[in-house]
């Protein structure tokens, strides 16, 4: 009878001691995991969500999480859009830890979808990656490391009589492009 009490208290110490190794390398699993992750892959997960966004140079956003891609990332509120680099980026407030997993990871790069702008020929807003407004207009070009804008007053169209002047910028120096919505 004491050898069997003796031999069932073992096998419970090996059972919780077994439990325990298991629960530890789970913990570590975990750990590791967490560690490994990507920024743009957690926000992968918010897409669709209305987060609040502090981009350099103070600005403040409350606006809905569009595509994530390598270089950039975009948001949209009340018509108006931007497309943000990821260095422009200082931090965003997350709705909640739930996690949307149907989020697709875009594989477009920051040029071409500037390239869609330029097509809309829609006037936009540039910001430099410290936040300081750079340009506004036209997008008048967009090459494989730059972007050329037309300069013209707010209120009229990007036409010969009213455009006056261009700019150049290098696309590593926008932070972001504020897109404004049809009026």
């Amino acid at each position: 009878m004491r050898w069997e009490s003796f031999f069932e208290d073992l096998e419970a110490q090996a059972e919780a001691q077994h439990a325990a190794q298991l629960r530890d390398e789970v913990a570590e699993g975990i750990r590791v995991e967490r560690a490994t992750e990507r920024m743009h892959n957690r926000l992968l997960e918010m897409q669709s969500s209305t987060v609040d966004v502090k981009l350099t140079g103070g600005v403040e956003l409350n606006a809905r999480l569009g595509p994530v891609a390598a270089e950039y990332f975009c948001l949209e509120s009340d018509g108006t859009r931007w497309l943000v680099r990821w260095l422009a980026l200082r931090s965003l407030g997350m709705p909640s830890m739930k996690l949307n997993p149907g989020g697709r990871f875009s594989p477009v790069k920051f040029a071409a979808v500037v390239r869609g702008v330029l097509r809309d020929r829609q006037r936009v807003v540039i910001y430099d990656v410290s936040g300081q407004l750079v340009a506004e207009g036209t997008l008048s070009q967009v090459g494989a490391d730059f972007l050329i804008i037309a300069i013209h007053p707010r209120d009229e169209y990007a036409r010969d009589r009213s455009i006056t002047g261009y700019q150049l910028l290098p696309l590593e120096t926008i932070g972001w492009l504020q897109v404004a919505g049809p009026t």
